[in-house]
């Protein structure tokens, strides 16, 4: 039998594999603007603050054909290269190195360091393959040039798998079986229920009346503060209230939340419902029932609800964060033929568990463990600048006294093809564990995102218990630290890639440094990001010859319908380039299956059978 289960189990593996897909799609990036005038970036032809969703199988192939049209040669003097070149970055997703030298950095989609910009009426693509080892996850894409993304070039970006419809169906039967209540539900059921899960996603953001091209202006001027005043907010690009229809029979909805804004610290309630945490940032975590959920920008979470059948409707209370206190909507869940009600009109600070610190120790992962003690400790320090004036002609944050425009290289350079800055990214110790303290010298709460990793929160400190240095063993920082470390002892942190970090305090986190890339690790508070809050990270061996260019629409496969004409796409392709018309790849996993499944069978039917029948003399 054990013969016929590892045969299975190769089947398995090869029928994942040929149902792997080729997805390709195209993005037409253009300059529109709202009813009331409002600048705006279009995709695809959408009036809208948010673009389109993207959604792939663990092991599917994307090719993405990105055209840039965003400013005509009239436009460039007007909105500068940084508005009107442009690139996509997908925000979490963590792409693996191919055999044969081609590295998952060179998706990564940031301009000077892993690409270079894709210029006006010019086009580009991305492809790359979706780790087939991902047990799916909630994504998004958006631009890394300028601000270009509040005005919309952002969307959605989808990672299903069988194990997590698996998953999420093993915690619907412990939610059956033993209700909503408590904290981290454990022992579930080994037979998922078979109820259908309703899902929707929920984008939320911050809104402003004007354009973000104008407010950086104001941010990038001499008098201009980091913090323009948010306005508004908006689910799914709607400024209003928004409507989930579910149906007569749901009784679960996940609900895909992602804050995709470029300011404000989101806080989601469902009055008289218990909101079950299964996903942070794409990791499946055991389930953790809370009231109320804070969500940083950039961070994504599924939630499970329960919705009873007798329930025609739910009250969703949203509040963006802004300046002082919260831009209040109010969403709802409704069945067919229910009307939405009135809206609410409490206070935010007396939502039940609103806590807007982050749950580092209550979010646990699903599987994992903690890593080891890191050979790499490397202390950030961040605060706002006003002397850098003179430099910049603004104020600008500064991270260890350097602004994050110090790391890049001037000109056309990218640090992928060895070209540096004024500053040497900073270098991690190649293949080790590595932790890095990222301290606020600052008030305010930031929401910091690491490219190209996924990591271990270690430590959060509370507000006000200032900066930790590994080295200063006797500061408030250091002692709530090192009792974290000790409270790890035989459990698993959180593990996420954006974390709000508390003003006046720190967060330590925790990766394995064994990506080669060049990664950014910023504050993901846009305006922040313009006035130069981030470093970049130097990891392994990450030298190309050359990264691939945008080209015209006249060479090679330069359409969609020219692609999807092709018979095949290559998975291996550098991105940038046209996609190829075969897969090279493939062909070996099948001949590779193949072989193995006929050696197998020789195996057994000549060896192990005989074996087993054949009288044994002595």
């Amino acid at each position: 039998m054990r013969t016929w289960q590892l045969l299975a189990t190769w089947v398995a593996l090869f029928l994942d594999i040929c149902q792997s897909k080729t997805i390709v799609q195209e993005l037409n990036i253009s300059r529109t603007a709202s009813a009331s005038g409002k600048q705006l970036i279009s995709l695809n032809g959408e009036v809208s603050s948010l673009g389109p969703t993207i959604r792939v199988q663990a092991g599917d192939t994307l090719n993405l054909l990105v055209n840039n049209d965003i400013c005509e040669k009239k436009d460039l003097q007007l909105y500068g290269d940084d508005y009107c070149n442009t690139s996509i970055h997908f925000h979490g997703l963590v792409l693996e190195n191919v055999a044969g030298g081609i590295l998952g950095a060179l998706s990564d989609g940031v301009p000077g360091v892993t690409q270079r910009s894709i210029p006006p009426q010019m086009s580009y693509w991305y492809n790359f393959t979706v780790p087939a080892s991902l047990e799916g996850g909630t994504y998004w894409f958006h631009s890394h040039s300028s601000v270009q993304y509040g005005d919309g070039l952002r969307g959605i970006f989808l990672v299903d798998s069988p194990t997590r419809d698996e998953y999420l169906g093993r915690v619907v039967a412990k939610l059956d079986a033993d209700g909503t209540s408590g904290g981290l539900l454990h022992d579930l059921p080994a037979e998922p229920s078979s109820k259908l899960i309703h899902e929707e996603i929920m984008a939320v953001s911050d809104w402003y009346s004007r354009s973000s091209v104008d407010i950086l202006k104001d941010v990038m001027s001499p008098t201009g503060g980091p913090d323009p005043r948010v306005e508004g907010s908006t689910v799914n690009g709607d400024q209003g209230s928004v409507n989930f229809g579910i149906g007569e029979d749901t009784e679960y909805v996940a609900l895909r939340v992602i804050n995709v804004g470029m300011s404000g610290t989101n806080v989601l309630h469902v009055e008289g419902h218990r909101l079950c945490v299964v996903e942070t940032d794409g990791v499946l975590t055991k389930p953790y029932m809370i009231d109320t959920l804070s969500i940083a920008v950039g961070q994504r979470f599924t939630l499970l609800i329960k919705v009873d059948r007798d329930t025609a409707r739910a009250r969703m209370v949203h509040g963006c964060g802004k300046m002082m206190g919260y831009v209040s909507k109010t969403h709802w869940l409704t069945r067919p033929g229910t009307d939405a009600g009135e809206p609410f009109d409490g206070s935010f600070g007396d939502l039940p568990g609103l806590d807007k610190s982050e749950k580092y120790r209550d979010f646990v992962p699903r599987d994992g463990e903690l890593l080891p003690a890191p050979s790499q400790q490397i202390s950030l320090d961040y605060a706002y600048q006003s002397e850098l004036m003179k430099e910049y002609n603004t104020g600008m944050y500064a991270v260890n006294g350097d602004t994050m425009p110090e790391f890049l290289p001037d000109g056309l350079g990218v640090l992928l093809e060895g070209a540096r800055g004024v500053r040497d990214p900073i270098q991690l110790h190649s293949g080790q564990v590595v932790e890095i303290a990222i301290n606020s010298i600052d008030h305010m709460t930031h929401p910091w995102h690491m490219h190209g990793h996924t990591f271990q929160v270690i430590s959060v400190g509370h507000r006000n218990d200032g900066p930790l240095y590994f080295d200063d063993p006797g500061s408030a920082a250091m002692r709530r630290y090192l009792e974290d470390v000790s409270a790890w002892e035989g459990n698993v942190p959180m593990a996420r890639d954006t974390i709000n970090i508390p003003g006046s305090s720190y967060a330590v986190i925790r990766f394995n440094a064994s990506n080669p890339g060049f990664w950014l690790l910023h504050c993901h508070v846009e305006w922040h990001m313009a006035k130069g809050l981030g470093v970049i990270l130097a990891e392994g061996d990450a030298h190309v010859n050359a990264v691939a260019n945008a080209f015209t629409r006249t060479q090679g496969i330069d359409k969609v319908e020219d692609a999807k004409a092709s018979t095949e796409v290559s998975s291996t392709e550098v991105a940038g380039q046209p996609p190829a018309k075969d897969s090279k790849l493939k062909v070996l996993l099948v001949y590779l299956f193949i072989m193995c499944v006929f050696n197998a069978g020789v195996w057994y039917c000549f060896f192990a059978r005989n074996a087993k029948t054949k009288p044994i003399y002595r």
